[in-house]
């Protein structure tokens, strides 16, 4: 809960192989209503897991305050890693 629904992914967790890329900052969905319905059905089904049955293990935990600029969409800025090549200094 204190990510605010934000995590650094390290690679895709559906190419099943390894992990490509750099790091990057994602939105974790924190509510009802912010992804297609189907899609959740779908993922649950073929992971095994129950999106209903997590929502009611975590209806006790407290939603903390949002600390501002917390939500990028909300400026129009975010923060973004890059793959950048240099050379190396001895």
């Amino acid at each position: 809960m204190t990510t605010y629904g934000k995590t650094f992914h390290t690679w895709q967790y559906d190419r099943d192989d390894f992990p490509y890329g750099i790091p990057q900052l994602m939105m974790g969905l924190t509510r009802d209503g912010q992804a297609n319905e189907a899609l959740v059905d779908d993922r649950d089904h073929r992971l095994g897991v129950s999106a209903w049955r997590k929502r009611q293990d975590r209806a006790d935990i407290p939603t903390p305050q949002v600390a501002p600029g917390a939500n990028s969409w909300e400026s129009g800025h975010t923060v973004q890693t890059r793959l950048q090549e240099l050379d190396l200094t001895r």
